[in-house]
C-alpha cells in the first residue's frame, strides 16, 4: 500500500542482479510513495517504447499523474541491457515520442550528474518538457558550483533541480553477527574519481600488520583489509547485497571518500546500518544527512587521517558509542521507508 494515490508511470531498465542495489533503492522509494507502475527494458511488460502506446498499455483510457523518468527521450538503451534481456531492435530507443505528451508532469531522475556533457544534458533534455528533476546530487548534496556547470542556462530556467539522497534497505544492511576481524575496511574503486580513498589504501597497506606510527596501545598490529571493487554490470563477484554488508560488519571503520566532487555516498549509510564506523571526508549535505563527526561518524581530512583514524582505534569506547548512534541515524533518516516520505512531501510541494 502506497502512501500517495497519486499515479506515478516510472521509466526505468529492470536492474535486478546489476551490481549496484542504488538505483533498486531508489525505485522502491517511489513505489512505496506512490501508486507506481515500474516500465522499460528488462521488465515483462516491456512491448512498446512510444510513449503514447506505453501509457495506453497501462493505464487503458486513463493516465498518469506523473512519468518519473531515468530516460532522455529517443535514449539508446545501454548495450548490457539489450544483450542480457535480448531486446529486440525495434525497442533499443526509448522512450519514443516524449515530447507528444501534454498535460502530465515530467520528472527527470538523475544520479551521477558527470555522466553527460553541458551540450548531452541540452540535446537529451531541451525540448522534453521536463518540469523537475530530482537527483541523489542536487545541491545541497553537491557544490553548486559543480552541479550547474553540467546544465546550460536555458535547462536550468526549465527545470527546478531538487535534491533527495539516497537510501539503503535495511533488511540487507544491518549489524551481522560476525567477529570484527579488521581495524580498517576500504571497499569499491580506486581511479582517479576517489583520490582520497587511493591515498588512504596505499598509506593503511603500508601499515598493515604493523604497528601504527602514532598508536598508543589499542592498536600494537594494524589489519586492514581492501575488498575490490566487485566488478561492474551483472558481471560480478557476487559480492554484493547480504554478502558485501557481511564483510562491512566484520570492520571496525569503513574509510572512504565521496569522490572528486566530494558526495554522500551509500557507504555512509551502509556502514552506519552495519554497525561499522564510518570515517571519511565531510560531504556535502553533512548537515541535511544529520552527520556530526565525533557523534555518528569520523571526519577525515588528507592531513590527519592516519592520526584520526589510530585516534579512534586506541579508544574502543569511542567507537561503541558511534556505532550505537550510526544505527540509530541509518535507521531514522536513511532507509527506504523514510526516503518514501521525503518523497511524497516533494511531489506535493510541486
Amino acid at each position: 500500500m502506497s502512501i500517495s494515490n497519486t499515479k506515478v508511470l516510472l521509466l526505468n531498465v529492470n536492474r535486478s542482479g546489476w551490481h549496484s542495489g542504488n538505483m533498486i533503492y531508489d525505485m522502491q522509494v517511489v513505489e512505496k510513495a506512490c501508486d507506481t507502475v515500474i516500465y522499460g527494458p528488462g521488465w515483462p511488460n516491456y512491448k512498446n517504447n512510444d510513449i503514447r502506446k506505453i501509457i495506453e498499455q497501462v493505464y487503458g483510457d486513463g493516465k498518469p499523474d506523473i512519468i518519473y523518468s531515468y530516460f532522455t527521450p529517443n535514449e539508446r538503451v545501454k548495450d548490457v541491457y539489450i544483450k542480457h534481456y535480448k531486446i529486440p531492435k525495434h525497442l533499443w530507443n526509448f522512450p519514443v515520442n516524449f515530447d507528444s505528451i501534454h498535460g502530465i508532469r515530467k520528472i527527470f531522475a538523475l544520479s551521477d550528474f558527470w555522466a553527460r556533457t553541458k551540450n548531452e544534458y541540452s540535446a537529451d533534455l531541451g525540448n522534453a518538457g521536463f518540469t523537475h528533476c530530482i537527483s541523489c546530487f542536487a545541491p545541497p548534496y553537491s557544490n553548486p558550483s559543480d552541479f550547474y556547470s553540467f546544465f546550460d542556462e536555458s535547462i536550468v530556467k526549465k527545470m527546478k533541480f531538487i535534491g533527495l539522497p539516497r537510501c539503503i534497505d535495511t533488511t540487507c544492511f544491518r549489524p551481522y553477527p560476525v567477529k570484527k576481524k579488521y581495524d580498517v575496511l576500504t571497499a569499491g574503486a580506486m581511479g582517479d574519481f576517489y583520490p582520497f580513498r587511493r591515498d588512504m589504501h596505499k598509506v593503511l597497506s603500508a601499515f598493515n600488520g604493523r604497528r601504527m606510527p602514532t598508536s598508543l596501545s589499542a592498536v600494537s598490529c594494524l589489519k586492514y583489509y581492501n575488498l575490490p571493487h566487485c566488478g561492474v554490470n551483472f558481471k560480478h563477484n557476487g559480492m554484493i547485497r547480504e554478502k558485501y554488508a557481511e564483510v562491512i560488519s566484520s570492520a571496525l571503520i569503513m574509510a572512504s571518500c565521496g569522490g572528486k566532487y566530494h558526495l554522500a555516498f551509500n557507504k555512509i549509510f551502509e556502514s552506519m546500518a552495519c554497525g561499522t564506523v564510518y570515517a571519511g571526508e565531510r560531504p556535502y549535505g553533512e548537515e541535511q544527512l544529520g552527520m556530526v563527526s565525533g557523534f555518528n561518524y569520523i571526519r577525515l581530512t588528507p592531513v590527519n587521517f592516519l592520526d584520526q583514524l589510530t585516534f579512534y582505534l586506541d579508544r574502543p569506547n569511542l567507537l561503541d558509542i558511534i556505532v550505537d548512534n550510526g544505527i540509530q541515524t541509518a535507521m531514522k533518516r536513511y532507509s527506504i521507508d523514510v526516503r518514501a516520505e521525503d518523497f511524497v512531501k516533494i511531489i506535493n510541494n510541486m
